[in-house]
This record gives structure tokens, sequence and C-alpha cells, in this order.
């Protein structure tokens, strides 16, 4: 379901997860995702490829449950500076990776609502997860949901405008 807040009550971690403060920052978000170019597992060395979605298996390790985690890899001024709400609710990556996003509901609803591909990998708990081919699907259902969700003409086409935004950024 698409909604600003994906946090989660945990009971072994407590409040966990995403939330969007508005549209704008879900739709620019949502758009930067989409874009195959920002994936650095697709795109190994890119200056511009600066994300990967995971969902790490972790029950099958004996743990809590799977996550849902964002890892983002570029220059953390700029997570915070067009993603202040991944950074708000990031922690620290280890390794190469910046920064670490947790949130199970948000990936899952990439997958579900929006039909993100889950990539799995014979012997590995942790499964890739890409956007979809085609971009205009992803704008389509976007649109679909806004005006379900009683937004007017002009707020609709501000976030479609916001999706756009995310999905040519290059940093």
């Amino acid at each position: 379901m698409v909604k600003l807040d994906y946090k989660t009550n945990n009971l072994r971690w407590g409040l966990s997860g995403i939330e969007f403060k508005n549209w704008k920052n879900y739709s620019f978000t949502l758009g930067y995702l989409s874009n195959p170019a920002h994936y650095n597992n697709l795109n190994p060395g890119s200056f511009y490829a600066n994300i990967s979605l995971h969902i790490e298996k972790n029950n099958k390790q004996g743990a809590w449950g799977k996550e849902g985690r964002i890892h983002y890899y570029g220059e953390l001024s700029d997570l915070k500076v067009f993603f202040d709400d991944l950074y708000n609710c990031s922690s620290n990556g280890t390794g190469r990776i910046t920064q670490r996003i947790n949130s199970n509901g948000y990936i899952l609803s990439l997958v579900d609502d929006y039909n993100f591909e889950r990539q799995e990998y014979m012997g590995y708990t942790t499964v890739d997860v890409f956007p979809p081919k085609d971009k205009n699907n992803i704008e389509n259902y976007l649109r679909g949901y806004l005006l379900n969700g009683g937004m007017t003409t002009t707020q609709i086409q501000n976030c479609i405008d916001f999706f756009n935004s995310g999905y040519k950024v290059n940093f």
C-alpha cells in the first residue's frame, strides 16, 4: 500500500523504517529509485550509481526476520540534502556503504505496488531488488495511487514532476 509512513514497531528493536514528510519527497525518492543508472550493483564503478536495494533473509540465519534495506554509497552530504527523509532514518554503513536505510514496508511496497523485481541468487540469503524496465509503468502507478488518494490534478502533476526530477538527478 502506498503511503508516507513505512515505520514499524519491532518488538526487539523498537520503531524503525522510513517516514516521508510529504508526497514531494516520496515522489522524488521513488523517481530516483526507479532509474537503473543509479544502481551500484547494475553499474559498478559508475560515479552516479549510489544505491542498491536488498531484502536480507536474516530469518534463515536465526535472526528476527527479513530486512528490507537501501544501501547508499554516495556522499553523506548529498543524502542529507536530496533525501532528508532517508537520511533521518539511516544508520552508518560498513565497507563501501556510506549509510544503510532499513524499511521492510517500503521495500515491499516497491515490489508489490510498483513491480520492482527481486533477483535471487543460488546459495545466497540476500535478494537484490531492481526497478522494472519501463519507467512509465511506475509513473502511471504513482499517478493512479495519488488520484485514488484524493489529490487534485495539479497536486498529482507536481508529484509527477518531482518523480521525473528524481529519476534524472545525477550526483
